[in-house]
């Protein structure tokens, strides 16, 4: 029984002590378990690039799209309309949401050529919605945008390989229990 009173008396000072300590300024936010792992899964989340952390395969084939004409160099208008008419064709979209997702993309990007290690890190989030389907649309719209203005580049080939193999990688990856 005097034990019992003792872990009692514990726990009464060290609430009144924690107390005292807020009241005087001191902050004991930290020590709240539930906001530790709040923050915790905030900071993960707000760590990640947003071009890594594209969920939906439209973003993706968009990205992707863009990437394959920017490793040529600079993106000409002709290679921006190509691409536009692809978005359309293949994802059934209006030249509206065609334009809105390229000005998506060309953010994402910043003006800079995707390389090739970079892929997986693209298609990891959106990987689990891509369905056959959706990636020989994503295969089709990344070879046509690079056929748009012959010859293929080095970088352009590394692009689709990086695109094929992480696809592929994928099929033979055993299922998760």
């Amino acid at each position: 029984m005097g034990i019992l009173l003792e872990l009692l008396g514990l726990v009464v000072a060290v609430a009144v002590a924690l107390g005292a300590l807020k009241r005087n300024g001191v902050d004991i936010g930290w020590l709240n378990p539930f906001t530790f792992f709040h923050r915790l899964a905030w900071k993960r989340k707000s760590t990640i690039p947003p071009l890594y952390a594209l969920d939906h395969p439209i973003d993706v084939v968009g990205v992707m799209a863009l990437a394959a004409v920017q490793t040529s160099g600079i993106v000409t208008s002709k290679q921006k309309e190509g691409v536009l008419a692809l978005l359309c064709q293949h994802l059934s979209m209006d030249q509206a949401e065609a334009n809105k997702l390229w000005i998506l993309s060309s953010h994402l990007l910043r003006h800079r050529a995707l390389d090739a290690r970079e892929v997986p890190a693209v298609l990891e989030k959106s990987a689990e919605k891509f369905s056959d389907y959706h990636q020989k649309t994503l295969m089709a719209i990344v070879k046509a945008a690079i056929a748009i203005e012959p010859p293929e580049n080095a970088a352009q080939t590394e692009l689709v390989a990086a695109i094929e193999a992480f696809f592929n990688k994928r099929k033979v990856a055993p299922a998760a229990w």
